[in-house]
């Protein structure tokens, strides 16, 4: 205020007229700047200045010369309120109006500063997109060219996917979304299958197991899978992936290696290695059970003559029958085997807890294993340039027999009682049945 004054003086001396009028840029600069509480303080000093000071000749404070100055004062009060009271609104809205632009500018930032979080959020979700896109094309192009058959099932067990490498087994795999997993199974497998299934679901551990696929033509698949169990964002289960691939050739390797291991290649009866196993497995049931088994050993009587006469081919006829004869002769529980040359070996099971009943059994089934080899033999023989040609051939056997029961002995022992048996039968004449006296 003291400051408007002093534009006031600059602006008119004290000695100028229009007094009043020199006043207002006083109150206005007042108001201006101290607000409409300046403005009327500077009013009032305006009028006081105006009446007793700047306005000869009164220079006094009188009653008279309030009296003369009445109308001015009040003019020129009520113009300083005016012009207070409207700097003031001007104030006002000058005030709300930075406010209101003050609070816009504030927005515009945060709206700037959430345009640039979202930008930022905006970008970083269409790189996961892109990565999610170029790991689903590469998981596409393994699952499209893997040797594997790979299926994601719901947890019912029912198929989502299935990739292309299905087409080979099931024709187009496209078909198969939607229907059972478990319908291909072999009926024997398809329950186990099932339950290793739900036990995935329940433990969420994946196990791996084998099975055979049945497909519609009837060919059997041998099939091993593993699966694993896929969680949703709240860690429950959701999908279960499962990988399989054909096993089918190796089984049958398998299968080949076990019987050139384990079988004869001639006759496809147990060769000397596995009859041991199954010895040895019928020594342990006979120690469990009380039960008496025993060890047939016989030799062809008059096998080496055919060879001579007729060569290796019709002794291998022979063999072959031979076997055939001797495994229609025994149970399912006991064992033929070739031994080696013209030598074969039959293990018995589950005889009697007697000595003399087992003893009675096992001469019964030796007496048929005789009697049935003793018959004739129709041989088909064809020599280099001949016409085929039926030759008949008798060949009798030679047998022993050693029985076994809960005693210390080994297999190798009681395979060799049997066949000191089998030598006493030769030397008793042949086509003889004799038993290792303990």
């Amino acid at each position: 205020m003291v400051l408007a004054l002093f534009v006031r003086l600059a602006i008119a001396p004290i000695g100028a007229g229009l007094q009043y009028l020199t006043f207002f840029p006083a109150v206005t600069l007042s108001a201006i700047f101290g607000g409409y509480r300046s403005g009327l303080l500077a009013t009032l000093i305006g009028i006081i200045l105006a009446t007793y000071v700047f306005v000869p000749p009164y220079y006094s404070l009188s009653k008279d010369v309030l009296q003369l100055s009445l109308w001015a004062n009040l003019v020129f009060l009520i113009g300083g309120v005016i012009v207070s009271f409207s700097i003031e609104a001007m104030h006002q809205f000058r005030l709300k109006f930075e406010e209101q632009f003050n609070d816009a500018k504030k927005s515009e930032t945060r709206i700037t500063k959430l345009n640039e979080e979202l930008g930022r959020q905006l970008a970083e979700r269409k790189q996961v997109e892109n990565a999610l896109v170029a790991q689903e094309e590469y998981f596409r192009m393994i699952a499209e060219n893997v040797e594997d058959f790979i299926a994601v099932l719901d947890l019912e067990g029912r198929r989502l996917y299935n990739s292309p490498s299905y087409s080979r087994i099931f024709g187009n795999a496209n078909h198969m979304k939607g229907t059972d997993s478990f319908a291909e199974i072999h009926p024997d497998d398809r329950e186990r299958v099932r339950q290793i299934f739900r036990d995935t679901v329940q433990s969420g551990i994946g196990l791996r197991t084998e099975f055979r696929f049945v497909l519609a033509n009837g060919e059997i698949r041998n099939m091993e899978s593993s699966g694993g169990l896929i969680k949703n964002s709240q860690g429950e289960a959701s999908r279960v992936v499962v990988v399989s691939h054909d096993i089918t050739e190796r089984k049958a390797a398998e299968q080949e290696i076990n019987k050139l291991a384990f079988y004869d290649t001639l006759t496809n009866l147990p060769n000397r290695r596995l009859e041991g196993d199954r010895q040895a497995q019928a020594m342990a049931a006979s120690a469990r059970t009380g039960r008496y088994g025993a060890v047939i050993f016989l030799d062809l009587d008059n096998f080496k003559p055919l060879n001579d006469t007729h060569g290796h081919g019709a002794g291998d006829q022979l063999l072959i029958e031979v076997a055939h004869r001797l495994s229609r002769c025994v149970r399912e529980v006991d064992t033929v085997a070739r031994f080696g040359g013209d030598e074969f070996v039959i293990v018995l099971s589950e005889l009697h807890e007697e000595k003399k009943e087992s003893t009675t059994e096992a001469r019964r089934v030796a007496e048929k294993i005789r009697v049935a080899l003793a018959e004739p033999y129709l041989l088909k023989l064809k020599g280099e340039n001949e016409a085929e040609r039926s030759v008949e051939y008798r060949c009798t056997s030679s047998i022993g027999v050693a029985l076994f029961k809960d005693h210390k002995a080994s297999a190798e022992d009681i395979l060799k009682w049997a066949d000191i048996a089998m030598y006493h039968a030769k030397a008793a004449g042949r086509n003889q049945i004799c038993f290792y006296d303990l």
